[in-house]
């Protein structure tokens, strides 16, 4: 008898055979720590940027019972809480926005966004490395995609030289800070390109900046002074905040043809009311933590004279190519006492497999400093561990 499921047994053997195949940890996290087969590690996987562990103080001036705990529908339908409209007011009111939408999580907002924006009569144009919920949003658009180079503003704009003109609309999209590299987008000239084009607009996911730069934390955007030129913003509420969902920014034409038309808008339950306000009370408690945010650039600047490289942001790439190589390399540093992940394909490309280390307001030099100790180590030769420049 023909086995039914042997293609995909077939599939996972592959995905094991190459050594990509993903499993979920077992672990129980303890704000900087986590738990993991009975060991306490300093969590460096993370993206809980401000280190907001301790709720104590955060619970300060947030009364839950005053808010409903359930919800069983789509925004459209009963969802609409309060909650959703005070947190949009005040994201309208932080940035100076003309409107703003919370959404179930970042993966929704980029997903259900660009097919919104982008139709068969639009050229995209996006970073190279731009985050795969991007590229999902792209392909349901069917729109015309091209990438430029990384950060290659002189690509983007030859890129635009020969095709804009073909097209009713153009969007140039971009992260802000990018998820797996660390490093930051050329902002201000990418704003400066697209204002030469009439028909440009501006795409920004600022998902691993919202809380960690910019004034009141608000993001690269923000500290670029170039939020008037971004047409179209993406933050979330899952990683600095450590909250749960996203938002985006935009005009208010461009919500109300996003609230009737994107599918993941439209077709998911909405969040319960007391994440959301949970959310916005988190949102304005970051706008306030300018001495979280300096003690985190005082950890990356340590970490970039320790380890002898440039470090752009609390994420740290720490390249080791191979799967088994890489693999390998963080089962050592968990054994020494910190929980670090090995990044493989295909979430970055085959020879630049790594570590990801991700640094937190709650860390400590001297906690630091150890791994430090035990990376400058490995580079002496008893790994292929190589510092990305």
């Amino acid at each position: 008898m023909t086995d039914r499921y042997s293609s995909y047994n077939e599939r996972l053997d592959d995905l094991r055979a190459s050594g990509v195949e993903r499993t979920l940890p077992d672990l129980d996290l303890a704000g900087k720590w986590v738990r993991h087969e009975g060991r306490t590690l300093l969590n460096l996987s993370g993206n809980g940027y401000l280190g907001l562990s301790d709720t104590s103080e955060l619970r300060e001036g947030f009364d839950p019972w005053s808010r409903q705990w359930t919800s069983a529908s789509s925004r459209l339908l009963t969802g609409n809480d309060k909650a959703y409209r005070d947190f949009e007011d005040l994201l309208v009111s932080a940035y100076g926005a003309e409107s703003a939408l919370v959404w179930d999580s970042g993966y929704h907002a980029n997903s259900g966004l660009i097919p919104v924006l982008a139709d068969t009569d639009t050229l995209i144009v996006a970073d190279r490395l731009i985050h795969a919920s991007i590229i999902d949003g792209i392909r349901l658009s069917k729109a015309e995609f091209t990438r430029f180079r990384h950060n290659d503003i002189g690509h983007l704009r030859s890129i635009l030289a020969e095709k804009a003109h073909s097209y009713a609309k153009v969007w140039i999209i971009t992260e802000a800070l990018f998820s797996m590299d660390g490093d930051i987008a050329p902002l201000r000239e990418i704003a400066k390109i697209k204002r030469e084009y009439p028909n440009a607009f501006l795409y920004v996911d600022e998902a691993h900046s919202v809380g960690v730069f910019g004034d009141r934390g608000l993001g690269l955007s923000a500290r670029e002074e170039i939020l008037d030129d971004v047409d179209v913003l993406v933050g979330t509420l899952g990683k600095a905040l450590g909250a749960v969902g996203a938002y985006s920014l935009q005009k208010k034409v461009l919500r109300s043809l996003i609230v009737s038309t994107a599918r993941p808008f439209i077709y998911s339950t909405a969040l319960p009311p007391i994440t959301v306000a949970w959310a916005a009370h988190l949102f304005r408690k970051m706008m306030e933590m300018d001495d979280k945010r300096k003690h985190l650039y005082h950890l990356m600047s340590y970490m970039g004279v320790r380890l002898g490289m440039t470090v752009y942001s609390q994420i740290i790439p720490i390249i080791i190519p191979g799967n088994e190589a890489c693999a390998k390399a963080a089962e050592h540093l968990t054994d020494l006492g910190f929980y670090v992940r090995p990044i493989r394909k295909p979430t970055v490309p085959e020879g630049q497999e790594r570590l990801r280390l991700s640094l937190s307001a709650d860390m400590t030099i001297d906690e630091l400093s150890t791994i430090c100790d035990h990376l400058l180590f490995l580079r002496g030769g008893l790994s292929p561990i190589r510092l990305i420049p």
